[in-house]
């Protein structure tokens, strides 16, 4: 592979020879458009990826309500619907479980959460969280359980 070097920096009177990829070496300008589907195929998110950014968004709705924070649950309730159908984009053989989650859950989920009632959304917070803990079961993942979340993550909130 040809390589070109750039003096990067001065670091006690001693010049560092960075190499720098020739521009014509990335593989986004050189391969095909196949290759190229194969390899973003490749970097796509994996269900836990996914699941890491779902389990902050459900301690964030479940803090945002108890808070009264109810435009924040909003927001969290509709990012957790986006992920999901994400998740049918990047693992299509969960298509049908996402499906029944969705349809099972989530139009519970936004309706509550505009209704302001903290005593609805309790009830139906641990319906979601058994829906959740169904969809892992189905998928193989049934040592996944959720507790009640203890706090939230996001800033917003202002948990410290």
């Amino acid at each position: 592979m040809k390589l070109k070097y750039m003096i990067s920096a001065l670091v006690l009177g001693v010049a560092i020879a960075v190499p720098v990829a020739d521009a014509a070496q990335d593989w986004r300008n050189t391969v095909s458009t196949a290759k190229k589907v194969d390899k973003l195929v490749a970097v796509m998110p994996a269900t836990g990826n996914i699941m890491i950014e779902m389990g902050e968004r459900y301690k964030n709705l479940y803090w945002a309500a108890k808070l009264g924070q109810w435009d924040f649950a909003d927001y969290q309730a509709e990012e957790m619907e986006e992920l999901i159908d994400k998740l049918k984009i990047t693992r299509p053989e969960l298509t049908k479980t996402a499906n029944e989650f969705l349809k099972n859950s989530y139009p519970h989920v936004s309706q509550v959460v505009r209704s302001r009632d903290w005593d609805k959304f309790s009830v139906m917070f641990e319906n979601l969280r058994s829906e959740c803990m169904a969809c892992h079961s189905k998928n193989e993942h049934g040592f996944i359980a959720l507790p009640l979340p203890k706090r939230a993550s996001s800033p917003v909130l202002n948990m410290e």
